[in-house]
């Protein structure tokens, strides 16, 4: 006697034909209404991978810029298959989609593919990150001289520190150009904070002891061995200057003087 499959067994089955999966009995428990029953599953599936693949375009346009039609499309069709979607928001599908380009045997001649698609997902991170209000600078200038050497900031949540060793930032601002002009990779490797300013994304090259202190923020560090890291990088770092800059850019909404307890506007 046939045994009708579970509601859970017959998703999964449907999860898996979509993916490219084929020799399942799927087939048998679907109407065609005029139609072979795998052809209707057919005309799923290409719905499925046109939006996934539409969404990764939007996401990626410098990747599909520098890479072409052709390759972009095979390279969505594999990410769909491998890296199958764990959300049921479309926004949040892209985010592997740097680690499968990198790790593309046909992508080997174009080695900063990878991070050029880091750059373009933090972007997609930073605008869509939780706003916070600025710290008013003279909270920090309140503090006792004794709380500074455990002073902690914490950074706008759209703030994002991209690094690579190829200068990604050239090779971002080449795809913006209607009419490119022949791009230099033999340029060092560049830096990048990304945020959001309002609702407009900021991008600014970052490099020497800038580059560190902001690193060391970002990775919860406090003030004072992000200083030592910056000095580390960058001898003449000037820290009064670049937490001005910081707290003038809106990028400081926070300070902890005694671990997890932080202090926000």
């Amino acid at each position: 006697m046939n045994t009708a499959p579970s509601l859970l067994n017959l998703q999964a089955d449907f999860a898996r034909w979509m993916l490219g999966e084929r020799g399942l009995p799927l087939p048998e428990v679907v109407a065609g209404n005029g139609l072979a029953p795998a052809a209707r599953l057919q005309i799923y599936q290409n719905i499925i991978f046109n939006n996934l693949t539409a969404a990764l375009r939007t996401d990626y346009p410098a990747v599909l810029k520098l890479v072409g039609e052709d390759f972009f499309e095979s390279a969505a069709a594999r990410y769909i298959r491998e890296y199958p979607s764990r959300s049921g928001n479309l926004q949040d599908f892209g985010a592997a989609f740097p680690k499968c380009l990198a790790a593309m045997p046909e992508a080997a001649t174009l080695p900063y593919l990878g991070d050029v698609a880091r750059l373009e997902w933090a972007r997609q991170e930073s605008y869509l990150a939780a706003d916070a209000a600025p710290l008013d600078a003279a909270a920090l200038a309140s503090l006792p001289e004794d709380q500074h050497a455990t002073l902690r900031l914490a950074l706008h949540p759209s703030l994002r520190l991209v690094e690579s060793a190829h200068p990604i930032w050239d090779i971002w601002m080449f795809c913006q150009e209607v009419a490119p002009q022949r791009l230099n990779l033999s340029g060092e490797g560049q830096a990048l904070m990304v945020w959001r300013d309002t609702r407009q994304l900021v991008m600014q090259p970052m490099a020497g002891g800038q580059r560190e202190f902001v690193a060391a923020l970002l990775g919860k560090k406090p003030l004072a061995v992000a200083h030592a890291s910056a000095v580390t990088a960058e001898s003449q770092f000037d820290l009064t200057a670049c937490l001005h800059w910081l707290l003038q850019t809106g990028l400081i909404t926070g300070y902890s003087t005694n671990g997890p307890t932080w202090v926000s506007p």
